[in-house]
């Protein structure tokens, strides 16, 4: 058996949604009913840890949008996806930061074993813009905010953080010096575990460099990057997230199939920990066949051979 949790924001029910569109005044109430099952869910497929499914935020950025210093803008595409989310503009101190994401999480509703997911610096950067930072100034000024943000978030017993970096995945040209630097503020000293989760692009080209990040581990989506570029890899002192459950097809991923691949994977890369994950956020699939990936997802971190 190894372990599990999913990354990123869940999908709305059809209530839920016509609730959003009328802006129902029981709306806080309707999103926590609805939390509430998907971590009973969670807990139902015996997940390793469990994580707030986000119902009531719009995008993975929005709640930053609350900064003092920070302004609402265009509406911009996630990269090919038929989703959106909203620009923001920081024009200037970060001073408020720290409690953000930890404000519009339903903490009092998670078990211990809980995991959160956080947009990592470059990305973050990469999809926002300042007049006020320059070019590299930008993305560090964004990770010493997120470090206040996680160490928060440690203090109040999130074992795992999720470094959310589509931008280093997506993007042909990736400063990985910079990439270091940013991901240096955020985990220097930090107790929480941090994986670097990587989708929307194949970086079988990047692994090498990747695995130099100071972060506790990597983790892959099987879609994009082939499961033959992550084997040819030694993963020793590194953990390992398989983002093995496909939230882009409904079609339900064979459990012994799974199990067989997340096996091969296993042996071949010999990592220090190894996890089995959504490979991004189910919000792209149907309430009901989230349901189902989220049971298949743990019944084949079960079947799994430890690494």
């Amino acid at each position: 058996m190894i372990s599990s949790y999913t990354v990123g924001i869940y999908p709305r029910s059809e209530e839920l949604i016509e609730a959003t569109r009328k802006i129902a005044k029981n709306l806080p109430l309707l999103y926590l009913k609805e939390k509430k099952k998907y971590i009973a869910m969670q807990e139902k497929a015996k997940l390793g840890y469990i994580c707030d499914p986000l119902l009531d935020w719009d995008d993975i950025y929005r709640p930053f949008s609350k900064l003092k210093s920070v302004k609402l803008e265009a509406l911009n595409r996630i990269y090919e996806t038929n989703t959106f989310y909203r620009r923001l503009s920081f024009v200037g101190p970060l001073n408020d930061a720290g409690n953000i994401i930890k404000s519009n999480l339903a903490i009092s509703l998670l078990p211990k074993n809980r995991a959160v997911c956080v947009p990592d610096p470059y990305t973050f950067a990469d999809a926002h813009f300042s007049k006020n930072y320059k070019k590299d100034e930008f993305p560090k000024t964004i990770a010493k905010m997120l470090r206040r943000e996680i160490n928060n978030l440690a203090r109040s017993g999130f074992q795992i953080i999720q470094l959310l970096a589509p931008s280093i995945a997506y993007n042909p040209k990736v400063d990985f010096g910079l990439v270091y630097d940013t991901l240096a503020i955020i985990t220097r000293g930090l107790k929480a575990k941090t994986i670097l989760h990587l989708y929307f692009g194949d970086v079988s080209d990047k692994i090498e460099k990747l695995l130099e990040l100071p972060v506790s581990g990597l983790g892959f989506d099987i879609t994009s990057t082939p499961t033959s570029s992550i084997k040819k890899h030694s993963f020793a002192g590194k953990s390992l997230a398989v983002g093995l459950i496909n939230s882009y097809n409904t079609k339900l991923e064979d459990s012994q199939e799974s199990i067989s691949k997340l096996n091969s994977i296993i042996s071949n890369t010999k990592p220090h920990e190894t996890y089995v994950t959504t490979n991004f956020d189910l919000q792209y699939l149907p309430k009901d066949f989230a349901a189902k990936k989220i049971l298949r997802l743990g019944e084949i971190a079960r079947g799994v051979k430890s690494a």
